[in-house]
């Protein structure tokens, strides 16, 4: 028997898309993964694939806007949540299968919102599964599934390396998409400056006194300028307090890129992609082409490494 290839789908929202370029990427090399283990939008996907509704998928996300997403959902406040998720996920009812009737050993991570404890979804309906590992809490509904509310995977193991070793993974791959996380630059402390060395004034001569006299004055010049530049952008950076919601997105990317860490120094992948998703806005569902070019060039940026490891 040959080595068992798990891929590990990690929790993005729409960044997500580059979760289809890394399957597409293996399609490319030839290569199909053994097990899929999968967390929030890594379980949607994954669990898309193997049904067989990949590419119905992608044209009904496609058609998302980033303000209008929540157009395809229900808005309704129980639950624990503001937005019902059940009516997106019935328009692929058609494909769904209970995960132990699939080809493919797949697993969704949710989080047990009585017990704070990690779950692993490993039976039962794959549409159920993949909703319960994306309520993302306060906006999603969260799921009942026996006798638990389950939330969002995110919230315990963003990339389930874990996961996909208990199913039997030998090399596990995995997409960490809040690696590379999306912080506000504009606070980051900067280091001073250095000056450049000033330019060497041109030798003087009784010709060239009118030439040094106006290379003195551009220079006073410039000099001025570049100071009352950099006094008013410290002064912006001063005046500037964090927006309330590009705080919540940073303070996710933050939350999950540690948590991510320590399951990894616990459990490593054999490769991990970590493609820089940072200016990615959870909504971004409208740059599906730019996300998905990024999942595939990392795959095969490391396909060699696959094959040997493989091997």
């Amino acid at each position: 028997m040959g080595k068992k290839l798990g891929l590990v789908l990690g929790s993005g929202a729409a960044r997500g898309w580059a979760h289809v370029g890394v399957l597409r990427g293996l399609e490319e090399i030839g290569v199909k993964p053994d097990i899929i283990a999968g967390c929030s939008v890594g379980a949607l996907v994954g669990g898309a694939y193997l049904l067989g509704a990949l590419e119905d998928f992608e044209a009904w996300a496609r058609e998302l806007q980033p303000l209008s997403a929540l157009q395809s959902f229900s808005l309704s406040v129980s639950s624990g949540g503001v937005v019902n998720a059940g009516p997106a996920f019935k328009a692929f009812a058609e494909f769904d299968k209970n995960i132990e009737d699939l080809p493919t050993r797949f697993g969704a991570v949710a989080a047990d919102l009585g017990t704070g404890e990690e779950i692993w979804i490993t039976q039962g309906s794959v549409i159920e599964a993949a909703r319960a590992s994306c309520a993302i809490p306060v906006i999603f509904h969260a799921v009942r599934r026996e006798g638990r509310w389950l939330i969002d995977g995110a919230l315990a193991n963003p990339a389930p390396v874990s996961l996909a070793r208990a199913l039997g993974a030998d090399v596990v791959i995995s997409v960490d998409l809040n690696a590379v996380p999306r912080v506000l630059d504009r606070f980051k402390p900067r280091a001073p400056v250095a000056s450049e060395a000033p330019a060497q004034p041109p030798e003087t001569t009784a010709a060239g006194a009118s030439t040094l006299a106006r290379a003195v004055s551009k220079l006073i010049d410039d000099t001025r300028r570049l100071i009352d530049q950099q006094v008013e952008t410290a002064k912006a950076r001063a005046r500037s307090r964090p927006q309330l919601f590009e705080t919540a997105y940073a303070a996710a990317d933050i939350f999950q890129m540690h948590l991510a860490r320590a399951h990894s120094r616990v459990t490593p992948p054999d490769i991990s992609l970590e493609p820089d998703m940072r200016d990615a806005l959870p909504t971004a569902f409208d740059r599906a082409d730019e996300f998905i070019a990024k999942g595939r060039a990392a795959l095969l940026e490391r396909a060699d490494d696959l094959f040997a490891l493989l091997a």
